[in-house]
């Protein structure tokens, strides 16, 4: 017996775009609008004594899916993701000790392509329904972290296609999950940064003890062709990746003029955005997941009267290519017992 409940969701890494893979890695996810996307061409030839148009006149003309998925961050199982948003990633062990840090970073060629299962069971208890995507890959993604809240990361997908006659994979889940949360938090703005290794974390920058929320958005500017003639209106090659977008948001309490200054002096800031939650893996080990802005530039705002409430700040920024020597733009770094992303 099923319910509503028992909605599920697989990836597996594909050897080639939109070759299926069986998935082999099961999130605990909070929502999905995973879904087709047809275009559906009506033809307008009249025809004596007709005024409806006809059904024989309707057709498939392209074929896309793909839609959203959003998870809270957890200790275990969240490298996957990363992986398919960023494209080119380390996996390196810690020492000798169990650890394991994954370094991502934006691909110089092709992102990873992923089949998807999702699966839905009937209502009345009925066997879990599998709807399997073929071909997906991130368009753009989301990390979100606000005061007394779970980190979240919400992801969109394009995939090539799906179908519904493969067999739907049972779930396995990574064991002794915790989540990230705001609690767990610490952020430094500016200062000088010392960038990720394969094993170490980002070190240095300048604690800032103000901030309340993080959001960091970014787009892979994957293209819209690849439909050509004998690919059966589907995407005929895998996505091409364009200029990245990574812009993002802070809100701050007003209590010094760093903010204020860099923005008006449009400096380029380093950021740094580190989680630790639960038990050590070994002595000094934490499961983290940490993001390293290398070059950003605030967008705004000056302070402003709050009502007679404690003044804030919203302030939006882009983050840049610095051209630092062996430095990237964005790092996502994850310290798991994840032995694979």
């Amino acid at each position: 017996m099923t319910t509503q409940l028992d909605c599920s969701l697989g990836l597996g890494l594909e050897s080639a775009y939109g070759i299926p893979a069986t998935p082999d890695q099961f999130p605990e996810f909070v929502s999905e609008s995973l879904a087709w996307n047809p275009e559906i061409v009506q033809g307008e030839g009249l025809r004596v004594g007709h005024r409806a148009p006809r059904t024989a006149r309707r057709a498939l003309a392209k074929e896309m899916s793909g839609g959203d998925i959003e998870l809270e961050a957890t200790t275990k199982g969240l490298g996957v993701f990363l992986h398919a948003i960023f494209g080119a990633t380390t996996n390196e062990q810690i020492g000798s000790g169990p650890g394991f840090q994954q370094v991502h970073t934006f691909t110089k060629g092709a992102l990873p392509s992923y089949t998807i299962q999702k699966g839905v069971p009937l209502i009345g208890g009925g066997a879990i329904q599998p709807h399997t995507f073929h071909g997906a890959v991130v368009e753009s993604a989301e990390l979100s972290a606000a005061q007394g809240e779970i980190v979240k990361l919400a992801t969109t997908w394009n995939a090539r296609e799906i179908v519904t006659e493969t067999p739907y994979v049972p779930t396995v889940y990574p064991a002794d999950m915790e989540l990230f949360t705001f609690v767990h938090g610490a952020i430094t703005i500016g200062g000088s940064v010392t960038a990720p290794t394969g094993t170490a974390l980002a070190t240095g920058g300048t604690v800032a003890g103000n901030i309340t929320e993080f959001t960091l958005s970014l787009s892979n500017g994957i293209d819209e062709g690849g439909f050509t003639f004998g690919s059966a209106g589907k995407r005929g090659r895998r996505p091409e990746v364009g200029l990245v977008e990574a812009t993002g948001s802070m809100v701050a309490e007003y209590d010094n003029n760093m903010l204020r200054d860099a923005f008006l002096n449009q400096e380029a800031l380093q950021i740094v955005l580190t989680f630790e939650a639960g038990e050590e893996i070994s002595a000094g080990v934490r499961p983290a997941l940490q993001i390293f802005l290398s070059s950003v530039k605030l967008d705004g705002q000056l302070p402003a009267s709050n009502g007679g409430e404690p003044v804030t700040q919203s302030i939006d920024f882009t983050s840049l290519d610095g051209l630092l020597t062996g430095v990237e733009p964005v790092y996502a770094v994850y310290r798991s017992t994840d032995t694979t992303f």
